[in-house]
Parts: structure tokens; C-alpha cells; sequence
């Protein structure tokens, strides 16, 4: 799922999809695209360290679009060690986003969409999720919900995420993050897959460093997750996690 939300949430985020950036109206292209592909030393889903969605090495790749009006619209995948199927083969992850990204001023923006998650081989596991978001520079707060029940979270969940970047010299950046979840305690799948005992909890903070390897197109990333706690109150380990992307 993108983590990051758009990413648009990214890795993120997931990135990720839900940050919106603004360029100068006259030097933005009508339409645009753009790929990445990445791996990451360990694909962790919101901070969750518990149960990482790939305990190893994850190969992650994405394509984007987006039009001058505010539009876009892409799709983002990653290998997965885990299984969302009832036979226990491991899945991959696909997730399918589009919305709007708008300006209220010319600081201040707003992103509306949402992303359809797949994964394959799956039972019970594909759902909607809404967005929504406002920017500020460089601070993003985003809200995703999920729309049906599914056997690893229930219709309502929202994840609240709150991102800031600043530059740093030579050509660092540093990426921080804080994420939280509202839990709804009322789906098919609840007291069985879900099993929720908190309304609200603290997800995790995310410190990160990333760089640009010259003119490569490729950036290196170190993230210091600390985790807080899941629905069921469990108490989430803190994990340095390890990235490569390349974008094109």
C-alpha cells in the first residue's frame, strides 16, 4: 500500500500520491509522465514493524501521470513475503490511484482521490481507499479511509499522516513523518483477522535522510521508523529501513 501515502501518499507512499507539488503554471506541460523503480531493505506498511509486508529485500516500481489541470493518475507494486491468500502463497501488491491536486493559494493546496489496492494471489483483501489531503510548502496532512472490510482491517479505519521535507546542504534532504490511525471496531472480519481495542493510537514517527547520486537519477534513502502501537495495543519496534530508487 502506498506508504506514503500517494505516494502520493510513498514511500512514502507512498508514497506512495498524497503530497501535491506546484510549479509555475506557464512551465507545466499539459501532460506528463514518470516511472521509478526501487528496493527497499524492508517494504514496512505504516510503520508497522510487527508484521512487515516484506520482512527482506522488496522490489517496488511505479508509473505516473499527471495533467496540467490538477489530474493524475498511476499505478505503484511490490514484492511481498507475506500472503493475503487463504492457501498461503505470497502475494504481490497492486495499487491503482488517481485524483485531483488544486490550489487555494499559491502556498496552500488540496489533493482528492483514491487508490484501489490488489494484491494477487488474494482472498477477501482488495479494497478502496479514499484520500484526502492539504499541503502547505513543504507540510502535507492526509487522511486515507477505507471503504469495505477486509481480513486485515475494517470499513472507516482512516490513516492520518502529517509530512514535512526540508532541504538540507548538499543536496540532502531530510523527510520526516507522523502517522496515526482512527480504528473502527465493526466488520466482517472483526474478533476473528481484526481484532481492535483502541479507538485511536499513535502509528509511528519517521526520521529520514535522502540524497541524489549525482546526475544518475537515482536517489539513496535511510528511514528511522519509531513505532507506536496497533489496534490491538500492541507495541510496535523501532527499524532503520534502507532504500534505492531510481526515476525516470
Amino acid at each position: 500500500m502506498i506508504k506514503s501515502t500517494l505516494k502520493a501518499l510513498s514511500l512514502a507512499v507512498i508514497a506512495s500520491a498524497s503530497t501535491a507539488t506546484f510549479a509555475a503554471e506557464e512551465a507545466t506541460p499539459t501532460h506528463s509522465f514518470s516511472g521509478n523503480i526501487g528496493v527497499v531493505s524492508s517494504y514496512i506498511l505504516r510503520g508497522n514493524t510487527a508484521a512487515p509486508e516484506n520482512s527482506g529485500a522488496a522490489v517496488q516500481a511505479g508509473l505516473d501521470y499527471s495533467h496540467s489541470s490538477g489530474f493524475y493518475a498511476g499505478y505503484w507494486g511490490s514484492s511481498l513475503d507475506t500472503s493475503y491468500a487463504w492457501d498461503g502463497e505470497t502475494s504481490f501488491e497492486h495499487d491503482f490511484y488517481a485524483g485531483y491536486n488544486g490550489k487555494i493559494t499559491d502556498d496552500l493546496g488540496f489533493t482528492i482521490g483514491g487508490t484501489y489496492y490488489v494484491y494477487y494471489p488474494s482472498d477477501d483483501s482488495n479494497v478502496f481507499e479514499t484520500l484526502l489531503g492539504l499541503n502547505y510548502k513543504d507540510f502535507s496532512l492526509t487522511a486515507q479511509t477505507l471503504t469495505g472490510d477486509v481480513i486485515w482491517g475494517n470499513a472507516g479505519d482512516t490513516y492520518l499522516l502529517a509530512s514535512y521535507s526540508y532541504a538540507l546542504p548538499k543536496d540532502f534532504s531530510l523527510n520526516t513523518s507522523l502517522g496515526a490511525y482512527y480504528y473502527s471496531d465493526s466488520g466482517d472480519y472483526e474478533g476473528t483477522l481484526v481484532n481492535t481495542t483502541e479507538d485511536f493510537a499513535f502509528r509511528h514517527l519517521t526520521l529520514g535522510l535522502s540524497k541524489p547520486i549525482g546526475d544518475t537519477g537515482a536517489t539513496i534513502a535511510m528511514d528511522y521508523i519509531i513505532g507506536g502501537k496497533l489496534r490491538d495495543d500492541t507495541s510496535l519496534k523501532n527499524k532503520v529501513v534502507f532504500g534505492l530508487k531510481y526515476e525516470f
